[in-house]
């Protein structure tokens, strides 16, 4: 079984090494002083390490399903089920719904193409565009394969959003054929602009919904959850017992007191702000130093996606640059079929701005060469 091509990345750097390849927070924005104090205040009551049930805990589940209706999607404690991260959730899904195959994104995010091979699902992959996917192709497959993975909020790895109609229209396509959409709003959170519908919205009970902690709180405490309708919840549930009987205790208490705070607001305000100066910076450099990089420049999430003109296979690239202390991930990465060897995908979330110029230069210096 093939590993995944970043989680080896992150293996093989050192501390020298400028990376743009995990899709790593910056940790100097989570909020270790107040989970620091909900930790301590938590560990006064012995049931925080005991087992728990496996749906989650309620008072949890009933604030992210407040979430939800505060965003115009109808949702209650049991539409909610808690996931050992998002990863957890993919998995689950896949064993339970995707047997006979699954519509999804090229590219795609890649621990999603890993899990669905690993779990025997067919993979019928379907470009996108600037709108989002090509709705026509996929409407060609899902009408037959009945399930698809998607991610409609800055897509991982293209950083796309799927324009309101697009959702729209597959909210329709699931309805009209009642299949089964799974939407991944792992990024949901990070938009620096405007946020737009919901896919689920137009399609509640056709639709799961992802969700995870990674992103806006902090991934060590490897914490996900998925909305849907109960009669879908129910036999991933009965796996995730058979799993790993249930998410930790610990983890699921320290997110319910933070949920339970002013601070969640404050805090995403915060690293929205601080990830688009990021986006910026990384954006800016990009045009600067690789000016046959071309890209569009996203309106939320951790990547930035694009190809280089002349063809380069970005997968060498890559190695030639890990070997001067910089590293990016190849596109053909993101593809199960017809890899693309010109395409790059460039995280700014994690890097300070002095590394991510210092980076760019390093791997401008390092395509340069490559032409000699």
């Amino acid at each position: 079984m093939k590993r995944s091509f970043i989680r080896e990345i992150l293996e093989a750097i050192d501390s020298d090494t400028i990376s743009f390849a995990g899709g790593l927070p910056d940790e100097s924005l989570f909020p270790t002083k107040s989970i620091s104090e909900i930790t301590q205040k938590i560990l006064c009551d012995p049931s925080t390490l005991q087992y728990s049930i496996s749906s989650g805990l309620p008072s949890l589940r009933e604030k992210i399903a407040s979430h939800y209706c505060e965003l115009g999607l109808q949702t209650g404690v049991e539409n909610i089920l808690i996931t050992t991260g998002a990863q957890q959730a993919i998995d689950l899904i896949s064993r339970v719904y995707f047997k006979n195959g699954v519509v999804a994104e090229a590219p795609a995010y890649l621990g999603a193409l890993n899990t669905f091979s690993a779990n025997g699902c067919v993979i019928h992959p379907i470009k996108l565009n600037k709108d989002g996917i090509d709705f026509d192709k996929f409407y060609a497959s899902f009408k037959h394969i009945k399930n698809a993975y998607l991610m409609s909020d800055f897509q991982n790895p293209t950083g796309n959003q799927y324009d309101t109609k697009t959702r729209e229209k597959l909210a329709e396509a699931a309805l009209k054929c009642d299949g089964i959409i799974v939407d991944d709003g792992a990024y949901m959170e990070l938009y620096f602009e405007n946020r737009l519908p919901m896919l689920p919205s137009f399609a509640p009970n056709n639709t799961l919904h992802l969700g995870s902690f990674s992103k806006i709180l902090a991934p060590g405490l490897r914490l996900g959850w998925i909305r849907g309708d109960k009669k879908l919840l129910q036999p991933i549930l009965a796996l995730k017992e058979r799993a790993d009987l249930h998410t930790s205790t610990l983890s699921q208490k320290i997110a319910d007191e933070f949920l339970g705070s002013s601070e969640l607001n404050i805090h995403l305000s915060k690293i929205r702000s601080a990830y688009k100066a990021k986006c910026d910076t990384l954006a800016k450099e990009l045009e600067l130093n690789l000016p046959t990089f071309r890209f569009q420049k996203p309106k939320g999430g951790m990547f930035i996606y694009g190809s280089f003109e002349d063809e380069i296979d970005a997968f060498k690239l890559t190695m030639e640059c890990l070997k001067n202390k910089a590293v990016f991930v190849p596109g053909s990465e993101f593809y199960c079929v017809n890899h693309k060897r010109n395409e790059a995908r460039f995280n700014f979330t994690h890097s300070s701005s002095f590394d991510t110029k210092r980076g760019i230069e390093i791997i401008s210096n390092t395509y340069q060469s490559f032409f000699r």
